[in-house]
């Protein structure tokens, strides 16, 4: 399990076993399939490569923390893979485009806002 930071290096969510889980560490925001971001939206919103989370127009909105131990495993771990199941038997556009490696950091849109869109 690793954190995902903002770009002041607050802790905003987790990465574990691809899905994309709150800080409390109690239910999924999102999912990587391949390297295609999914939230809310049944489509990709963006993309992960390179340790950074990015926008469809290749903006940084977040990136990988700290690698945490099993000792920091989320203790609900079984409901939160059903969910994360779940959110993954939704999804129906996996066609994932080419993004960008820019290096500048999205200002018009944080990472939690972008896995709440909707399509």
């Amino acid at each position: 399990m690793n954190s995902i930071v903002n770009k002041d290096g607050e802790t905003i969510a987790y990465l574990y076993q691809n899905a994309i889980i709150d800080v409390k560490k109690e239910k999924v925001l999102g999912i990587i399939l391949g390297n295609c971001i999914f939230g809310k939206s049944k489509s990709p919103v963006g993309k992960f490569f390179n340790d950074k989370f990015r926008k469809k127009n290749g903006k940084i909105v977040a990136q990988l923390g700290k690698k945490y131990s099993r000792d920091n495993f989320p203790e609900n771990d079984h409901h939160l893979i059903l969910e994360a199941w779940k959110s993954l038997s939704q999804i129906n556009d996996h066609i994932c485009m080419w993004v960008d490696d820019k290096k500048d950091w999205a200002t018009n849109k944080d990472f939690l806002s972008l896995l709440k869109e909707k399509e």
